[in-house]
């Protein structure tokens, strides 16, 4: 019986270490967009964006021949849309690492509301543009991580009000055994 609580520890560690893990991952949302020749997979790393915060990106683009991805130029920008207080805000754009056609990019968006990720690119077979719709939200209030750190701490508290329990019932159990007086012995007159 004494051997479960470490299981119990890990798997209430484990569950703890599970929010971090997932924000570690991949993208969160990708998109296929069609620019004349080309197609663009846009690779976003959060959705929705939040202010004062870089938005990552990828953009993966492919075409019909091999040939017309040679010398490719892409640029692009987050375009506020109607109702959103904000000037235009150009994307910092650089090409990942030695894969062909493989972009990988930023822009930080300082006000809420809606863009449009307007992504122009250029090539052999001509020039063409793409818009993607994006949100802007305002940032947390607290870290994820410390959010759920708060949540899981009264499990902190069950586990340890559980062990001492059973510490207790042990040595009531042991009282008992012994012949010593407990608080279901009893009374001898």
């Amino acid at each position: 019986m004494m051997r479960r609580w470490p299981a119990a520890l890990l798997a209430v560690l484990l569950l703890g270490l599970s929010g971090i893990s997932a924000a570690a991952q991949g993208p969160i949302r990708s998109e296929t967009r069609y620019a004349g020749a080309y197609t663009l997979r846009i690779d976003l790393y959060s959705d929705p964006a939040f202010t004062g915060r870089r938005l990552n990106f990828d953009v993966v683009v492919d075409a019909n021949k091999a040939d017309q991805l040679r010398s490719l130029t892409l640029t692009g920008s987050a375009i506020p849309e109607v109702g959103t207080n904000a000037s235009p805000l150009r994307a910092t754009l650089s090409h990942a690492g030695q894969s062909v056609g493989g972009f990988q990019g930023y822009v930080t968006p300082q006000v809420r509301g809606t863009y449009r990720l307007h992504l122009t690119i250029g090539g052999p077979a001509g020039t063409n543009a793409v818009d993607l719709p994006l949100r802007v939200a305002a940032p947390t209030a607290i870290p994820i991580w410390f959010a759920w750190s708060i949540g899981l701490a009264p499990l902190l508290g069950l586990f340890l009000f559980g062990l001492r329990q059973r510490t207790y019932l042990a040595r009531l159990q042991l009282m008992g055994s012994t012949g010593e007086g407990g608080a279901s012995s009893p009374v001898v007159t």
